[in-house]
């Protein structure tokens, strides 16, 4: 352990005096502005002696102060409101441990005692004690005095963590001794309560961590907290542009802006599809676009929100889906209603300070008021706007086991009385299912492969802070970081996502092709999404001067895949098409989801799965004197269908997913 490390190994306490979180203010707009204020105090030594250049400064500011010839130092607050809040002094001099104190409204002078570190090497000293174990223990409570039992303690920044018992003690094991001469902040996070923490200094025997609970309500008039707008705000709403989130979260904000879910109202297919929607629903189905496409507009009236007027008027606010509005989500209730209509919010003002849910337990730095709720981490909090279905008339079924085999063991199947929309959680959820324990994919979660690190974001970043706050932040395994570009069916995934082999053999004059397509890397089905979503593969045999053998039989491309004699139209080529298709009650297939009444087929791949298919090809009659033939299979992925259906909108770009040539005769690939 360096001393720049001990340096900056100090106490970070919560300052709960911001709260209750409704008051915003705090009565700061009756403070004069051009009053002064200082905090004042004196460093000393432990043995008393005071301490001259040691540097004193606020936690996390850049600015700093030296305390005089008898230890005295004064750090000047030029806005009268700090005086309300609490502050962590830190002072540090080379040759001493860090320490700190506590400034809090109504505090006099501070003391602040420096222990000096020993003026010896020992050699042998982690030889002497490599069987020592040492714990730092401590007790977690609430605001109330009462024990709080599975409360999760760690040394900050740390990967492994303890969890208190009922009497809410724990011991947070430190394996080298030497530990014992350094500080420690040491955090501690529970869901349903702001994380909190206490600073560990040598010879203090016991810790006492006290976590405030969150109040169980939602405040609808909370104003979100606004990072991207999608134009001027309507008048009506008050709204200040805010930029808040991108002053400490610099690189994730970024992340966020380039992704789709920072560009949800942006997107022109779906309010294509919504126009189309409004001329076409029934008086029974709701208007659910933009509960997950304008989700801030949508919270003020779930499931009737006009998705037109959020966009074209700005009602959201937002280009997309807020860092506010996802970190204010308390739970998911899992279910077929989608969007804000699944979600339970706790929109909770903090005053000058902002409060939010994520995935950490030991963010304990002011002014985030944060609390650790582990549905950040699970796929249940992406099923919200990723499981969904449209919902039939009372009466209503349809055959979904003759399409979904054993189905019926999953309760958002609804006995048939809905129709498959977004369907990638409960892709996911039987994908899980059919796991065994022992399964290395068995728990991958939807963040563990759309919020992870790629190569091309290499050299991985080590902070979830960015800018001057990250000097004072501590660092972090880049496995405990959720990168925010929610990468989803960009070209480069869906090219890692599936896996062709092809094989052929020669039987007289016949070459007989198979091709087999595996779901390689995806959690779910492939493709996965809208029911317009679909792959093609094609299959074409030549000879060397790349003239096309006759066909025999085989399997086909369907309609859907373009019956024209434009390029791209590939139906009734040899080859397949996977694709869930719709069908009305009339037999039309392919029809906008809205208009369903079944799900007429889905052979789409699921997770870890391979669909195999066979092809028949006349040799040309040179081949069995050793002429070359060639055997090409391509995977193409499609955001629409080219034909076959009211919701073609044309094939659009074509992604190659995965193309393989081999000469025919010389084994497989």
């Amino acid at each position: 352990m360096t001393l720049r490390k001990i340096s900056t190994a100090v106490l970070l306490l919560l300052a709960l005096s911001l709260l209750p979180f409704l008051a915003a203010e705090n009565g700061f707009s009756g403070e004069k502005q051009g009053e002064s204020f200082s905090i004042n105090g004196v460093v000393r030594s432990n043995e008393g002696l005071p301490l001259e250049n040691a540097r004193v400064n606020l936690r996390e500011a850049a600015d700093f102060v030296i305390t005089d010839k008898q230890g005295r130092f004064t750090i000047p607050f030029k806005n009268p409101n700090q005086r309300l809040f609490q502050w962590d002094i830190i002072a540090g001099k080379e040759g001493y441990l860090s320490s700190g104190a506590k400034y809090g409204p109504g505090s006099g002078s501070l003391n602040i005692t420096l222990q000096a570190i020993p003026k010896f090497d020992s050699p042998d000293y982690q030889a002497k004690n490599q069987d020592s174990s040492f714990g730092i223990n401590g007790f977690v409570r609430s605001k109330k005095g009462l024990p709080l039992e599975n409360a999760r303690v760690r040394i900050r920044a740390t990967e492994d963590f303890v969890t208190t018992d009922k009497e809410g003690r724990f011991t947070v094991p430190l394996k080298n001794p030497s530990q014992r001469l350094f500080q420690w902040i040491i955090t501690a996070g529970k869901e349903g309560y702001l994380n909190s923490g206490a600073r560990y200094v040598p010879g203090k025997e016991v810790l006492f961590i006290t976590l405030q609970e969150i109040p169980n309500f939602d405040s609808p008039d909370y104003q979100m907290v606004i990072t991207s707008p999608a134009g001027p705000f309507p008048d009506n709403r008050g709204v200040k542009l805010q930029t808040d989130c991108g002053n400490c979260h610099t690189t994730h904000l970024w992340e966020w802006g380039t992704s789709k879910m920072g560009k949800t109202t942006q997107n022109k297919k779906v309010l294509k599809a919504y126009e189309q929607f409004i001329k076409e629903k029934s008086v029974v189905q709701q208007n659910t676009c933009a509960d997950c496409h304008a989700p801030i507009a949508a919270l003020q009236a779930p499931g009737q929100t006009d998705y037109g007027r959020a966009v074209n008027e700005n009602f959201n606010l937002s280009k997309g889906i807020e860092c506010d509005f996802c970190h204010k989500i308390k739970d998911v209730e899992v279910s077929n209603s989608p969007g804000v209509q699944s979600i339970k919010m706790s929109r909770l003002s903090a005053g000058n300070s902002f409060f939010e849910y994520g995935p950490y337990d030991d963010v304990v730095a002011m002014p985030m008021l944060a609390s650790y709720n582990p549905i950040y981490t699970k796929s249940e909090f992406c099923s919200s706007c990723h499981q969904d279905a449209i919902k039939q008339p009372a009466g209503f079924s349809w055959d979904y086991e003759a399409v979904y085999p054993g189905a019926a063991r999953f309760p958002l199947y609804e006995k048939g009385q809905v129709i498959p929309n977004q369907w990638t959680y409960q892709e996911w959820l039987e994908w899980q299912e059919s796991l065994p324990e022992t399964d290395e994919d068995k728990g991958r979660q939807c963040q563990d492969c759309h919020m992870n690190w790629t190569k091309e974001m290499l050299p991985y970043y080590r902070y979830i802070v960015s800018g001057a706050v990250k000097n004072s932040a501590s660092e972090r395994s880049p496995e405990t970081i959720f990168p925010h570009k929610f990468e989803g069916a960009s070209p480069k995934r869906l090219k890692g996502s599936a896996r062709l082999f092809v094989d052929s053999n020669m039987v007289d004059d016949i070459l007989e092709v198979s091709v087999g397509v595996t779901n390689v890397n995806a959690g779910h089905r492939l493709p996965t999404g809208e029911h317009t979503r679909n792959m093609i593969l094609l299959v074409t045999a030549e000879d060397e001067d790349g003239n096309p053998l006759e066909f025999i039989d085989g399997s086909l491309v369907p309609d859907w895949g373009g019956s024209g004699e434009e390029e791209g139209d590939y139906g009734s080529m040899p080859g397949k098409g996977y694709a869930r298709v719709t069908a009305d009650e009339n037999g039309t297939l392919n029809v906008p989801v809205w208009r369903a009444k079944r799900i007429a087929s889905d052979n789409r791949i699921k997770a870890k799965e391979t669909d195999e298919s066979f092809y028949r090809f006349q040799l040309p009659s040179n081949a069995i004197e050793d002429a070359p033939v060639y055997v090409t299979a391509t995977l193409i992925y499609r955001k629409d269908f080219r034909d076959g259906g009211d919701t073609s909108s044309g094939a659009g770009e074509d992604i190659v997913m995965q193309e393989k040539t081999i000469e025919a005769g010389n084994g497989g690939l």
